[in-house]
């Protein structure tokens, strides 16, 4: 059960957005809640198992790596390697990626939360329903957790939750890119007992290599092209990211069914592939314990429409605004087929501004977002979605959030106190 209770904030959603809006808003001194629907914090980095860091460091892989956001951005970063015994980030063509492990995002992120009780009070398996405004402002959340139904009222609200549930219950507007342009799911899976070789990077070349020849040859099916390889910080381990179509299953991210539709046949395919390594690899003779996701990888879904909406070209050109709060640094990755990313770097080896107004709801006061529901383009959106930046965006819409439940409703202000604590 859980008790009738006000707090200063809520926060939807206990993905990589979610936690930082959650404990900077407690450091702030705001209570809060933070609700996940899973037993799981880290959302795609531990759920859908992403194993690796993008955009936490400036862009230029010319000097030494420099993480771009201060506070939670950096703390997590340090925690990280820490947790994985690495002196740093991976060079990756060129950005900059920290390796991690979605079991160990998932135990630090829980104790980061669990740190900031009893401020912070943590709401696993727990699932937001509805949302009503109240009169003189502020809002009501229906909780529905173990079966039960409780009612939880806040002052500000901040909508983490990577699909922007807390616009549909509002009623206010929410956007999608069309299914033709939306980016391609994946399917992450692991191997273990996997031989030494398999980390080097000309075998990672050799495998795209044979890939291709056993597609070709009608040993694998055309979805394996889009299947890539990538060593875990954990000896022995090796990862296999897949991008899938998703276009024959009528794919929406919003929907349970189309999730576990894409899901399965993600699986299905992971199985071919370990036959394929094992049979043609000394190194994975031996591969055992196939680790699959619970979910699958999910890069665009719906977003806010917010006091601004951020574009590709704000991020290219590097534009200056009044109001920013955080730093973007990953170059434009646009995944809308199977067969790979698409790059568009940003015109300066620096990073580019995100302001408040796109963490800021322009139809209803009190409404803050971050992560994968903040209002820009689906072009921009293919840049700020990955989870250094996530960090940087759910710490700004956290401090904002905890500011406007204190009294501070003016933009600027927040963004300058935002700035103060940041950046």
């Amino acid at each position: 059960m859980i008790a009738q209770e006000d707090m200063d904030i809520i926060v939807i959603g206990g993905g990589s957005a979610g936690i930082c809006a959650a404990i900077a808003a407690a450091r702030q001194g705001a209570r809060v809640a933070l609700i996940e629907k899973s037993d799981k914090l880290g959302g795609m980095g531990s759920l859908a198992m992403v194993h690796t860091f993008c955009g936490l460091y400036l862009p230029d892989t010319s000097r030494p790596p420099v993480v771009a956001n201060a506070g939670l951005p950096a703390e997590i970063e340090t925690a990280m390697r820490e947790r994985t015994g690495l002196d740093g980030p991976v060079k990756m063509g060129r950005v900059y990626v920290l390796p991690q492990r979605p079991e160990a995002f998932d135990q630090l992120a829980k104790e980061m939360v669990r740190a900031e009780s009893p401020q912070l009070t943590l709401l696993l398996q727990s699932e937001c329903v509805g949302i009503v405004q109240k009169e003189g402002g502020g809002f009501t959340l229906m909780i529905s957790s173990e079966g039960s139904q409780q009612s939880m009222s806040c002052r500000s609200l901040v909508d983490c939750s990577a699909n922007a549930v807390a616009a549909q219950y509002l009623q206010a507007t929410r956007v999608q890119a069309e299914l033709p342009r939306l980016q391609r799911p994946s399917f992450i899976f692991s191997l273990q007992n996997v031989g030494k070789d398999a980390a080097d990077e000309s075998f990672r070349m050799r495998f795209a290599l044979d890939i291709a020849h056993a597609v070709k040859a009608g040993e694998l099916p055309q979805a394996a092209m889009g299947v890539s390889m990538r060593p875990s910080p954990r000896a022995g381990e090796v990862f296999f990211s897949i991008d899938l179509d998703g276009s024959e299953y009528a794919w929406d991210p919003s929907l349970a069914q189309s999730r576990k539709e894409i899901s399965d046949s993600g699986q299905e395919l992971a199985f071919q592939l370990c036959e394929f390594l094992k049979s043609s690899y000394p190194s994975f003779h031996q591969s055992s314990q196939v680790r699959f996701p619970d979910e699958i990888g999910v890069r665009e879904s719906y977003r806010w429409l917010g006091k601004y909406i951020l574009t590709s070209d704000d991020l290219i050109s590097g534009r200056e605004f009044d109001d920013a709060v955080a730093y973007a640094t990953w170059p434009i990755e646009l995944r809308e087929t199977t067969r790979g990313a698409r790059f568009q770097y940003f015109d300066q080896m620096a990073a580019s501004q995100i302001p408040l107004r796109s963490l800021t709801s322009q139809e209803i006061p009190g409404v803050y977002f971050a992560g994968r529901c903040l209002s820009a383009t689906h072009r921009a959106l293919a840049s700020v979605r990955v989870m250094g930046t996530c960090f940087a965006t759910g710490q700004a819409a956290g401090i904002a959030s905890a500011l406007y439940a204190a009294g501070e409703t003016d933009i600027l202000e927040q963004a300058k106190k935002i700035r103060a604590l940041t950046l």
